[in-house]
């Protein structure tokens, strides 16, 4: 917390991470202190060496205004470029916040910023091809286009073994922005007869990152850099000689057979194309002929249908075998605590008092169980009335829940052409039998504190926490164990494996389709040159079908990527695949806020018409009231389609 005699600003996060070419966003918090509304606007200063530009900070809102102690917040993002050369290592940021009625008025808090390393070098020879008989020149240049300091190892090697290079210096230190160069000797036997001959040789330079130096986290991997040479050498005896002697036919005879067996440099492939490998349609085209792209920029993004419908299917299997082991486990204590209730004798004052918190507890949990069901009823029926076109049932607009047994039986037919239909179906009966667990459980609760209550106690004084968790020998034992056979312990048991294993395969199925959507942006895998774009938006592309031809900048050969090449994490979709009732519930709320804080404003139909809802609302039984317990509490389920 930082303050002045009327301004107070809290910044959160206290200390920023920051990567080039990735968002970071810093939320800074403001109170006024003063007896007056005030306008206050927040900027960013700094750091002081290689200074942040203005265009690279977007601050939401632009302007704050406060009543006399109130707060409120602002947020400001960065953008920086990859290319943009800012220094790694530590820095620290001024976060000003000013006073539009009160110009004096103002603070700056400060906020250290540790910028991740991102080495980058390159290497040119001068001259690319160097020219001589057995001896020439050259000179290696190498420049630190990264934001850090690196440490070069260069080393020379030639693919017939036929050169000796020499090189002033092997080990070289640049700065960032920095460039050396070193001086390099070529030796080679030189031909005796003919035109001469062309030895290709390469340098190449181990880059190590020094970012330790400057207070930064280096990177683990530096890909090597190299450059390719050409060392053009003269023969002894040159054309005009032979010229002179053209009268010796078999000196002709000789100079020709070594014209026709000179070495040969092979040519070298350096641009190719490349795939989305996957098909859809193509949304987007972000680059022209001719341009100079680095590696990690966006080339082109698709939008594949099959890919996100995969997704979405996986996405509703995963959530329905989630809802489907928490209703196994609610399921077995409504039936043990069945058994303890139905007994002909009066159940002991003591069991009750340790059975009403379980139930309470129980009610809750197949309320959320309940909600969760709804939520992946909700997304399957709006997956479904987004493909049937023209033919939109009332169902679609209406979204009663459950849906009517006419409704379903129409989809049932449909099923088996249509997986859309076939998921609302699931869907429905997930939501139909996770509601008839939670009526039961409350019928449950009900019955025990009517016998509770009848007994002598009070339901409403009953404690949140077990009893039946207390030390000593005093201590209250499950009050549902002795209900409990072995052998039903025991199928119980298999039972809650067999369906752990199936949220297991959901899991790992979810998590492919997700790698699947994520290839839909293709991103330069290299510093390249775009030589023709094959493609236009709208077109509809395989999954092999070549989108740009390209050309690589460092004179590498070019090998395009093997198979389906593996997402870039910035082009992951957002959502997740949980694996547990709170996961899912924890991915629901933060679907919601998001949509909430972009503006959405929601579907059609009473369910999606907001992004929470009472149980009365949404269809879902709410817990019979008795009297002020702690069974009487509402929770409040989610109406979020999975992400």
């Amino acid at each position: 917390m930082t303050t002045t005699t009327t301004i107070q600003v809290h910044v959160e996060p206290d200390h920023l991470a920051l990567t080039l070419g990735e968002r970071a966003s810093i939320e800074v918090e403001v109170f006024n202190g003063s007896p007056i509304v005030d306008e206050f606007r927040v900027d960013l200063l700094g750091p002081w060496v290689d200074p942040i530009r203005p265009e690279w900070v977007t601050v939401q809102p632009a302007s704050l205004a406060l009543f006399p102690n109130t707060s409120g917040s602002v947020l400001l993002t960065l953008d920086v470029p990859g290319a943009s050369q800012l220094l790694a290592g530590q820095h620290v940021v001024g976060i000003r916040v000013r006073s539009m009625t009160e110009p004096d008025a103002a603070h700056v808090a400060e906020v250290p910023v540790t910028v991740n390393s991102q080495p980058s070098v390159s290497l040119h020879l001068d001259p690319q091809t160097a020219t001589g008989g057995s001896t020439t020149e050259a000179r290696v240049v190498a420049r630190n286009l990264g934001n850090v300091p690196v440490n070069l190892w260069l080393q020379t090697s030639d693919p017939a073994n036929a050169i000796q290079a020499e090189l002033l210096d092997q080990e070289v230190a640049l700065a960032p922005d920095e460039e050396a160069v070193v001086p390099m000797t070529l030796t080679a036997h030189r031909p005796l007869i003919g035109t001469g001959t062309a030895r290709s040789y390469v340098v190449t330079a181990d880059i190590e990152d020094r970012a330790g130096e400057v207070g930064a986290e280096a990177q683990p991997f530096v890909e090597q850099v190299r450059v390719d040479g050409v060392f053009q050498q003269s023969a002894r005896i040159n054309g005009r000689i032979l010229m002179a002697i053209a009268v010796l036919l078999p000196v002709i005879a000789i100079l020709v057979a070594a014209w026709i067996l000179r070495p040969q440099t092979e040519p070298e492939v350096l641009s190719g194309p490349l795939t989305f490998g996957i098909a859809g349609v193509v949304d987007r085209v972000e680059v022209r002929p001719s341009e100079f792209i680095l590696a990690g920029e966006r080339i082109a993004s698709m939008r594949a249908v099959e890919p996100e419908l995969a997704l979405q299917e996986a996405q509703l299997a995963l959530r329905r075998a989630i809802v489907d082991l928490e209703g196994i486990k609610t399921q077995h204590l409504a039936d043990q605590a069945q058994d303890a209730l139905g007994e002909e004798q009066p159940a002991d004052p003591a069991f009750l008092e340790a059975l009403v918190p379980e139930l309470q507890t129980a009610v809750e949990s197949a309320l959320a169980v309940s909600s969760t069901a709804l939520t992946g009823l909700t997304g399957a029926l709006n997956t479904y009335c987004e493909g049937v076109g023209d033919q939109r049932p009332t169902e679609c607009d209406t979204q009663p829940v459950p849906l009517p047994s006419g409704f379903i039986s129409s989809l049932v037919d449909q099923a088996a052409t249509n997986p859309a239909a076939r998921d609302v179906v699931d869907a429905n009966a997930n939501y139909r039998s996770s509601t008839a667990t939670l009526q039961t459980v409350q019928t449950l609760l009900q019955s025990a504190e009517a016998q509770f209550e009848a007994a002598g106690g009070d339901p409403a004084a009953v404690p949140e926490d077990d009893p039946g968790t207390a030390a000593g020998p005093d201590a209250t034992p499950d009050p549902l164990a002795a209900a409990q056979t072995e052998q039903a312990a025991t199928e119980y048991e298999l039972s809650l494996l067999e369906q752990q294993a199936v949220i297991a395969e959901a899991q790992l199925a979810c998590r492919a389709a997700l790698q699947d959507v994520g290839r839909t942006v293709l991103r330069a895998p290299v510093d390249m040159q775009i030589i023709e774009v094959l493609v236009t938006p709208g077109a509809q592309v395989e999954a092999d079908a070549s989108i740009v031809i390209v050309e690589r900048t460092d004179g590498r050969i070019f090998t395009p990527p093997a198979g389906i090449r593996a997402p870039h994490p910035q082009d992951l979709p957002a959502g997740s695949c949980p694996g547990t009732i709170e996961e899912l519930r924890a991915a629901d709320a933060a679907t919601a806020n998001a949509r909430e804080d972009g503006g959405a404003s929601g579907g059609s139909g009473s369910n999606a018409g907001s992004a929470e809802a009472t149980p009365a609302s949404t269809g879902v039984p709410a817990p019979a009231d008795t009297g002020g317990s702690p069974s009487s509490r509402r929770l409040t389920p989610s109406l979020r389609s999975v992400a």
